[in-house]
């Protein structure tokens, strides 16, 4: 059986998210990536299969008014 953390989502209108001073600060990480290539049409690498143990993302200075 798998852990898996909550997520909260909520909506952000448009406008809100055009006052936003700096920008948004996105960050996150990836443990146990695995990819496999192989050579595609003229020569560009394309993924043939992969894996990821776990991917996290956080997404700060949103102001979202909630209390």
């Amino acid at each position: 059986m798998s852990e898996t953390s909550r997520i909260e989502t909520a909506e952000i209108a448009d406008a809100d998210l055009d006052n936003i001073a700096g920008g948004l600060s996105v960050g996150g990480d990836v443990e146990g990536l695995k990819a496999n290539f192989a050579q595609g049409p003229n020569g560009l690498p394309v993924l043939t299969d992969g894996s990821i143990d776990s991917v996290s993302i956080t997404v700060k200075d949103i102001p979202l008014g909630l209390s």
